[in-house]
């Protein structure tokens, strides 16, 4: 549970802790990020950094969420298409922008998220929020009577996107966000083009 104080820097502060966890938990991971590595980065005492959350763990349960909030927002939008190809032409845009705007948040999730499973398996909100959004878009291929040439295809356009933008994201941060989003969309041109 996060402890908040009424003075007017509290928030401030607590959104610098989370930037800078969610820097430092892509970059390194979580296992590799401890609590004075983030008061470091800050420039202040791990002591300041107790003052907002009481462990590591409930930092990242504010990092997951939020990330949570972000593949949900994307996700969602695929769900609305289901397994029209037309509608997923809509969708893919909106997709792109807030993977592009939210990348990093999203990185995290993905380069954790077996940690994260673990370590929030038994919290009745972040875990099963976890366990639920993965549910919800496996639903989306899983089906055996769904055209496998659709099937297939929509599969690998969410991987075409989702791969340089955040499984293989290092490798693409001298693109411009502009770019990239335009390299994706000829991508997805070329993936839905027949269907």
């Amino acid at each position: 549970m996060a402890v908040t104080s009424a003075s007017p820097t509290a928030e401030p502060m607590r959104e610098r802790i989370v930037d800078v966890a969610v820097e430092l938990f892509a970059r390194q991971g979580y296992q590799g990020t401890s609590l004075r590595h983030i008061a470091e980065r800050l420039g202040v005492s791990k002591a300041a950094v107790y003052h907002h959350f009481h462990a590591k763990d409930d930092i990242a349960r504010t990092v997951v969420g939020r990330a949570l909030d972000v593949l949900t927002e994307a996700s969602d939008r695929l769900v609305v298409a289901g397994t029209d190809p037309d509608a997923w032409q809509r969708a893919l845009p909106q997709i792109i922008d807030i993977a592009l705007r939210h990348r990093q948040m999203l990185v995290v999730l993905e380069r954790n998220e077996d940690v994260f499973h673990a370590l929030f398996a038994n919290d009745p909100e972040v875990g099963a929020r976890l366990a639920a959004q993965n549910t919800k878009l496996s639903a989306l291929f899983a089906d055996p009577a769904l055209d496998p040439k659709v099937r297939v295809r929509l599969g690998s356009t969410l991987g075409a996107i989702f791969g340089p933008l955040v499984m293989l994201s290092d490798h693409y941060q001298d693109m411009p966000a502009d770019q990239l989003r335009g390299q994706l969309m000829e991508v997805i041109k070329v993936l839905l083009d027949g269907l």
